[in-house]
């Protein structure tokens, strides 16, 4: 259990290990996050998700990020809320005006990490890391979750641009609705970067 693993229990979310309250959905992805992540929590400053849901993976980033501004994004209004340092903007991630408008509304420039955590869809993914690559600060880190046609992410990768480096993270075996269907290691993160000293091997 790393201290990411740890608020993720805290707060319910699927993003976390294998705790399995959850509902139907416990992904194992805290322990890389923290991997990823922690020499950076106390200078990272801002933080985009897409995907809210019913908060608790931006109230898991709040508390890990201690001087971070957390901005989630969501085309269902009804789930939208603010909290502190958490703000909550209503936008369709497949629409590229419907994007810009939140993040104009939002005032970050640029972010320190983004995670989409959306519909995912493919097609939707692919589309929204093209538009926001503008948007990830040049140190900063980009993930896709829930990686799920049979670990290729050169797949996305042919249709993403504006990243210079990526590194897939396999997760531990998935019990969510998009688990890997090819390996025991289950699903994976594709985490995009503008420097590949960024991510680690």
């Amino acid at each position: 259990m790393t201290p990411l693993c740890e608020i993720a229990a805290h707060y319910q979310t699927d993003k976390g290990g294998w705790h399995l309250n959850a509902g139907d959905t416990c992904h194992n992805y805290t322990p890389t996050y923290h991997k990823l992540l922690a020499p950076f929590r106390e200078t990272i400053k801002s933080v985009l998700e897409i995907g809210v849901n019913y908060g608790p993976s931006l109230r898991m980033w709040r508390d890990y990020f201690p001087n971070a501004r957390i901005i989630g994004l969501d085309s269902n209004a009804d789930c939208l809320f603010t909290d502190g340092r958490i703000e909550c903007f209503a936008a369709d991630q497949y629409n590229a005006e419907s994007l810009e408008g939140a993040l104009t509304l939002a005032g970050i420039p640029k972010y320190d990490v983004i995670i989409d955590d959306g519909s995912h869809f493919e097609h939707h993914q692919v589309f929204s890391a093209n538009v926001l690559s503008s948007r990830l600060a040049p140190n900063g880190i980009y993930i896709i979750e829930d990686i799920d046609f049979d670990c290729k992410p050169e797949r996305y990768l042919s249709q993403i641009h504006g990243y210079e480096a990526y590194a897939a993270y396999n997760t531990g075996v998935g019990l969510g609705k998009a688990h890997c269907m090819c390996c025991a290691e289950g699903e994976r993160l594709l985490v995009l970067a503008h420097t590949p000293d960024r991510l680690f091997p």
